[in-house]
């Protein structure tokens, strides 16, 4: 194999954190602290970190899944309380002077 072949092959097996969000569903922000909190393993090649293709698609089969539906559930409550409190009644406040 020629030397670019295997550094393309390389590049292809590794993922930036940016990336690996995207991929995840998350902001690099959000997805960094789901690095340390689920202690997925990253590499620090310079001064960037990468994910392994298959350490990320081992914490999206496995993980992922479930913080997903975690956070689906509280988006579900976020809504029930935004329409409860949109239909209450509101106060008129016409000038009757």
């Amino acid at each position: 194999m020629k030397a670019d072949a295997v550094q393309r092959k390389t590049q292809k097996n590794f993922l930036d954190i940016p990336s690996a969000a995207y991929q995840a569903g998350y902001s690099p922000r959000h997805f960094r602290r789901i690095i340390e909190e689920d202690r997925i393993p990253v590499m620090q090649i310079g001064r960037k970190y990468f994910i392994v293709t298959r350490d990320l698609e081992a914490w999206k089969s496995t993980r992922g899944e479930a913080r997903l539906t975690e956070a689906i559930k509280q988006l579900d409550g976020w809504m029930k309380q935004a329409n409860q409190s949109a239909l209450e009644p509101v106060d008129d406040f016409d000038d009757e002077d």
